[in-house]
Order: C-alpha cells, then structure tokens, then sequence
C-alpha cells in the first residue's frame, strides 16, 4: 500500500545549506556572547567570554569558507549560488571586524560589494575608519550615498567622520570648524531619515567638546521630533528635557522647552504653562 508521506525539510536541504545553517546558528551564539555584560566585574569570566566568542567569529569563518569553496560544484541555481557568496563575503567581514582583523574585513567586504552588495559600502565606510584612512571612509560614504545604500547610515557615518577629522584639526589649530560645520550638516541629512539615532548621537559628540550650543540645539531637534511622536517616544522625550536642563541651565531651559510645546512640559511632569505664553 502507497503512503503520502511527506519528506522531512531537513533531508531536502543541501549540505551547502545546511553548513549556512550552521554558521548563522554559531554567528548568533559568538553575536550574543558579545553582548553579554557582567553585573560584576570578574576577570576570569570575562576572558573566558571573549575567548569563546572568538572562537565563534573563527568557527563561522571556516565554515563560510568550506562554503564558498563548495559552491561551483553545489548543484544550485546560479542566482542562488551568487547570492550565498556575497552572504559569505559579507558575514566573513564582520567576523573579521568583530575581531578586530581590519584589514581582512575590508579584503572581504570588498569582495562582496563588487559582487553587487551596494550596501556593503557602510560597512566599509564603518572599517575604513577603524583603521584611521579617512579618505577612503568618506569616498565609501559617499559611494552608498550614490548607489542610494542605505542613506541615512551613510549621512550619519559621514558626521562621526567629520568630527573626528573635526577633533584633529583643532588639535594644530582651534580656529579650524569647518570640519564641524560638515559634521552639523550630516547628523542633520541623517535626522531627516531617522532622527532618534542622529540627532541625540549629534548632541553627544558636541557636549563632548564643550559646544553646548550645538548640543542644545541638536537635542532641541530631537525633542521637537519626540513630541510630534510622543506616544511612541515619551520615555526618550523624558530623559532628553533632563539632559537640556543640565546643559542649558533652568532659565535657558524655560525658553527652550516654551518654543517645543506645552505638551512636552505635560509629559516631563512640568509645572502649567500658560497657553498665550
């Protein structure tokens, strides 16, 4: 008698797939080991983390190596075979970065983007910086702006190059700006797209270098944007009016939470406003 039984996923698979399987299972594992933090600071514990985490990054990078090796004779679609090498290419560089292996992750990052992995291009950017060769971190930038990759990282990856080129040039001559000018102007391209990792990113880097003005006005932009989307980023909203106290001072911090709105005092459990104010 003739059984309608189906066949198991598993035992369709190829062994290419199923060796993806296992890297993406090992990368997850080494991904949150790297981002376990101790409640208490143990030595021993740390080290043993780490080293079991590096062992990950390695293990997922043989693995996408056996892969890529396997690929030509795997039987697969070729669309399906272009696809893995650049996933192969892509996870291999931020093993590599993970690991602090600069150069390798930008050999294999490379080699994914001229596969066709535009938004490679961030992530080369990203290592370019790393390694301090600013020039070629701005044209990666700029590259993904181009191939319109993702732009709000790209925009966002300029201002944080920017102002570290920014931070340098100040260092030989403190009347140089302009490269905080530049910085200003990304952070803001990059609040358009998506303001909560812009704006108040934008406000740390200035506090840091004591331009509370600029500070203040990014965290401003951030607040205003918080309030039209209140429902959703109240608690930021909160944490953000107390951060503008401290940097602006209560006088200054009246004047500039009077032009966000009243609605913005009512969340941060301010005192009433007056609506003609």
């Amino acid at each position: 008698m003739e059984t309608n039984q189906t066949v198991p996923r598993e035992k369709t698979r190829t062994p290419v797939e199923r060796l993806v399987d296992i890297a993406d299972a090992i990368f997850d594992r080494a991904t949150t080991l790297d981002g376990i933090k101790l409640e208490k600071p143990n030595d021993e514990a740390a080290t043993t983390i780490a080293e079991t985490r590096d062992e990950g990054f390695h293990g997922v990078i043989h693995v996408w190596r056996v892969v890529l090796d396997m690929l030509p004779s795997s039987g697969l679609e070729q669309a399906q075979k272009r696809e893995l090498e650049i996933d192969g290419y892509k996870v291999i560089s931020r093993c590599y970065h993970r690991l602090e292996n600069l150069e390798k992750a930008r050999i294999a990052v490379t080699k994914a983007i001229d596969l066709g992995y535009v938004d490679g291009f961030i992530s080369l950017g990203a290592i370019n910086m790393d390694l301090k060769d600013d020039e070629a971190a701005e044209a990666a930038f700029r590259s993904a702006l181009a191939k319109e990759a993702q732009p709000m990282r790209a925009h966002a990856g300029l201002g944080e190059l920017y102002f570290r080129m920014g931070t340098e040039a100040i260092k030989t001559d403190p009347d140089n700006t302009e490269y905080f000018v530049k910085a200003e102007d990304e952070f803001m391209a990059a609040g358009k797209e998506r303001f909560t990792e812009s704006y108040e990113r934008a406000m740390d880097l200035f506090e840091t270098i004591g331009w509370k003005d600029k500070a203040i006005a990014f965290g401003e932009r951030a607040a205003q944007l918080y309030d039209t989307h209140r429902v959703k980023y109240g608690d930021k909203l909160r944490g953000l009016d107390a951060r503008i106290r401290k940097l602006a001072g209560d006088e200054r911090h009246e004047r500039l939470i009077a032009g966000v709105g009243r609605r913005l005092g009512d969340l941060v459990g301010g005192k009433k406003r007056d609506p003609n104010r």
